[in-house]
């Protein structure tokens, strides 16, 4: 995804090259309250969960590994390396929360700023469906954490795995209990978050082609 809308200005002032790369524009839109809060609010809470989604690429794999730790004869080490990849990846999310529920906030307060029921009705839909891709990463990065705090807590030196990863008992658990992305929902909060980012790009751009740009 690339950024959502960009305001223009009558009198615009150059930007350096120097600045580094600047997002791709997929429209753009007159400067007004309303236009102005739309790409403010929508691209910054985006841009955020974006952010997190990559954060949560890496963590998939994380928690791949973790299912297989006591099948290595390194487990100790690797189960350490889990951990702190981990620790490092739960920090990034949940720092990131106040940001994008602060976005998420103004954005649905941009429909007071328009008279137009369906400009308005567009901004509420938009901000429905970022809440409902934000609520599910929060959970992952509230979940996450659990899970690094417990981690830290279990002595791992004492551990004793068998060979082939897992006791007797543990192995006549149900596989979803010896699976840690299945035991968090992992994979099934992340489809929930790719698709309300999607519909939410898609609702945001049509108000944004819709109230905001320039008619011919």
């Amino acid at each position: 995804m690339a950024a959502l809308v960009a305001v223009t200005d009558p009198t615009p002032a150059p930007t350096p090259a120097s600045e580094g790369r600047v997002l791709p524009t997929i429209i753009t839109v007159i400067s007004s309250p309303y236009c102005n809060s739309l790409a403010d609010n929508f691209n910054g809470a985006m841009l955020q969960m974006l952010a997190n989604d990559r954060v949560l690429d890496e963590t998939s794999v994380q928690l791949d590994d973790l299912n297989q730790v006591f099948y290595q004869t390194n487990y100790e080490q690797q189960y350490l390396h889990e951990r702190d990849a981990l620790g490092r990846q739960e920090t990034a999310l949940n720092n990131s929360l106040s940001t994008i529920a602060h976005h998420i906030t103004q954005l649905h307060a941009t429909a007071s700023l328009t008279t137009d029921p369906k400009a308005a009705a567009a901004i509420v839909a938009a901000t429905n469906d970022l809440q409902t891709a934000y609520d599910h990463q929060r959970q992952l990065a509230v979940d996450l954490q659990n899970l690094y705090i417990r981690m830290l807590s279990y002595n791992i030196s004492r551990a004793n795995p068998p060979m082939g990863g897992f006791s007797e008992r543990e192995m006549a658990e149900a596989p979803a209990m010896r699976d840690v992305k299945s035991y968090l929902h992992f994979d099934a909060q992340r489809r929930v978050v790719a698709a309300s980012e999607d519909q939410a790009v898609d609702v945001a751009y049509g108000a944004a082609q819709n109230y905001c740009t320039p008619k011919k």
